[in-house]
């Protein structure tokens, strides 16, 4: 019976063993959505943009600035997890500066806005369609002139909220994830079921709606409105990279930045990213593709 004991003696440690994998992505996992509520600071060139409050279906508020739309269009811009509206600045001066009406706010849970936990893209399909809503009515904005740009999970929400309502006019996707459930468990591939299992603990905790969230299905649905997606090649998941890219060839404009982590695009490519930002934008959303200058925009490769 020597050898009974010798069988059970590996089965223990391997359930040990997997229990230590299990705990330890589990706990890896919940530090993500344990991050500093800092306020985010204005820069002085957006002294003169307006304070918003957003009211979301749910009953959160949140916050956010409002710069004023000089060519009648105008951008929502969502950010990514542990960030605040701040974060999106560089894009937000590129597109004002060009004339478009801008509105940065913070996603539920992130800086000055309500909200016990960030979600990844789920519940804040419900932020973007507050932000949507209040930059439809303003005066100064034609409603059918409004697009939106989101970053990492902002991008998940606004390519989700994109897909079903068509008044969404151009998309811009920074750094976006194919679904949910690769974004929460593919850093924690290495062990597979258990390491993975336990990543994805804190979502099904949290009641987060993990097969929802698709990016990578949605884009579908925003098809034939302008698309474009932008991802860094220092970026971790570059097969998923691939993938989406390849799902998306036939119909939206793409660009991978050599050199470029999550974000920081701009720090990258100072001349050409707010170039083919501007671009994108000019010729989904103004007539004859001029920006506020009468300038005619570059083509976007």
């Amino acid at each position: 019976m020597k050898w009974w004991r010798v069988v059970a003696g590996v089965l223990v440690l391997g359930v040990l063993v997997a229990l230590a994998l299990f705990g330890r992505a589990l706990r890896h996992s919940e530090a993500y959505f344990h991050y500093p509520r800092t306020p985010p600071a204005r820069p002085a060139d957006f002294a003169q943009a307006q304070d918003v409050r957003l009211f979301t279906e749910d009953g959160l508020e949140l916050r956010g600035w409002y710069s004023p739309s000089r060519n009648r269009a105008a951008v929502v811009m969502a950010h990514g997890l542990s960030q605040t509206r701040a974060d999106l600045l560089p894009e937000a001066r590129i597109l004002r500066d060009a004339g478009y009406g801008v509105l940065l706010f913070d996603l539920r849970a992130h800086g000055e806005s309500q909200g016990e936990t960030s979600t990844w893209g789920d519940k804040e399909r419900l932020d973007v369609r507050a932000a949507l809503a209040f930059v439809r009515a303003r005066p100064d904005v034609d409603a059918e002139k409004v697009a939106a740009l989101g970053f990492s999970i902002g991008s998940a929400a606004v390519a989700e909220v994109a897909a079903k309502d068509s008044g969404v006019r151009a998309v811009a996707l920074l750094s976006p994830f194919n679904t949910l459930w690769l974004a929460a468990a593919y850093d924690f591939r290495r062990f597979g079921f258990v390491s993975q299992s336990g990543a994805l603990v804190p979502f099904w905790r949290r009641g987060i709606a993990l097969d929802e969230v698709r990016t990578i299905d949605a884009v579908d649905h925003i098809r034939p409105r302008p698309l474009l997606i932008v991802m860094g090649t220092e970026e971790s998941g570059q097969p998923l990279a691939d993938e989406l890219f390849a799902h998306v060839r036939e119909y939206a404009q793409t660009w991978r930045i050599k050199g470029a982590g999550h974000g920081g695009f701009s720090d990258v490519e100072p001349q050409e990213y707010p170039r083919r930002l501007r671009a994108f934008f000019d010729s989904a959303l103004l007539a004859g593709g001029e920006g506020a200058s009468g300038s005619a925009a570059p083509a976007v490769p």
